[in-house]
């Protein structure tokens, strides 16, 4: 990591939290000391200018913070927070308290009110950023009837707000999508964290666990296996630095669909050769392993999974009537421009 960000995040997120605070926090226990906690390290306005209050620091520059983020499968979306407050700042909106979320797919809006589906961080966050056609609302969770909405320990949920505060919390209008490109972000940078993390914990497993008198990683098909999940782990941490190559706040928006296409596809095989490589012992409560693939796998579907952002590339370049290379020079590398 060429980034002095990276060390004191790392070791800052070891030391707060921990894999016992993340379980007491899919269990259902109240997320605000660990939040307040986060807080000291003073990264939620760090995207903000300095005359915001903020630190200043540019999407690039955040970016191994991120990653870490992911590494300690942190249960609140502190990511997400840090985009969503410099957006609000960029429009001149008032920066409420709390974790923020995003949701920017599967809105409905009834005359019963708005409701949300699969808001990733939902059943932890304050506060969420939705987007209708060009309508925009930022939504007090704690007006809201929260359902989780995924497996077990899962931190999504579904949202409904009725009509009322639904009407009061209308920040305005927009003509192009807000929140997509942000959360797609912050869900591929926190995959490529925890991916990392996942291949450190197999790699050390196989080193360790012995098996007819010599560790397991030492027989040809486990190393096989073990050196393809790290040139997958290796291209999601390059996809979303990559991503994150911008001199202010704000992300390429076709960037952040390489991106989160890239570590969403990598998840399924990342986590499968972990467990393999585990055997029993990884889908255990008591071992840490699990607490990272179920993150994974819930982060792979947030904010559209591999198939949607594919697609959405593959659009991107037949409509710009570009052979695939100019395309990649002119609309991801940004040359000319």
């Amino acid at each position: 990591m060429e980034n002095s960000f990276y060390d004191s995040a790392d070791r800052f997120f070891a030391q707060e939290c921990t894999p016992a605070q993340l379980r007491q926090i899919e269990k259902g226990h109240d997320p605000e000391p660990l939040w307040e906690t986060l807080l000291t390290a003073g990264f939620a306005d760090a995207l903000l200018p300095e005359s915001a209050g903020g630190a200043g620091l540019t999407l690039a520059e955040v970016w191994p913070i991120m990653f870490c983020m992911g590494r300690h499968a942190l249960p609140l979306p502190y990511a997400h927070t840090m985009l969503a407050r410099a957006w609000l700042n960029h429009h001149d909106k008032t920066l409420p308290q709390g974790p923020l979320t995003f949701a920017p797919f599967q809105v409905s809006v009834t005359s019963a009110g708005l409701t949300t589906h699969a808001v990733n961080f939902g059943l932890v966050s304050d506060w969420v950023l939705a987007q209708k056609g060009k309508q925009v609302w930022l939504l007090p969770s704690a007006e809201a009837t929260v359902t989780p909405s995924g497996g077990h320990g899962t931190l999504d949920a579904d949202l409904h707000w009725s009509a009322s505060v639904a009407d009061r919390c209308l920040l305005g209008k927009w003509d192009s999508p807000q929140f997509e490109s942000l959360m797609s972000l912050s869900a591929a940078v926190l995959i490529a964290g925890a991916a990392d993390r996942v291949f450190e914990m197999t790699l050390a497993h196989a080193n360790q666990r012995e098996q007819f008198g010599k560790p397991i990683g030492r027989f040809q098909a486990l190393q096989q296996q073990i050196s393809e999940v790290a040139e997958l782990v290796f291209g999601a941490r390059m996809a979303t630095e990559m991503a994150c190559r911008s001199n202010d706040w704000q992300p390429t928006p076709m960037l952040s669909a390489l991106a989160k296409s890239q570590t969403s596809q990598a998840v399924a095989r990342v986590t499968a050769v972990a467990h393999a490589v585990h055997g029993a012992i990884g889908v255990t409560q008591e071992y840490d392993l699990q607490l990272f693939t179920r993150r994974l796998n819930e982060w792979a579907r947030a904010g559209g999974g591999h198939a949607y952002w594919a697609q959405q590339l593959g659009q991107e370049v037949l409509s710009s009537k570009q052979i695939t290379l100019d395309f990649i020079r002119s609309e991801l590398f940004l040359e000319g421009k």
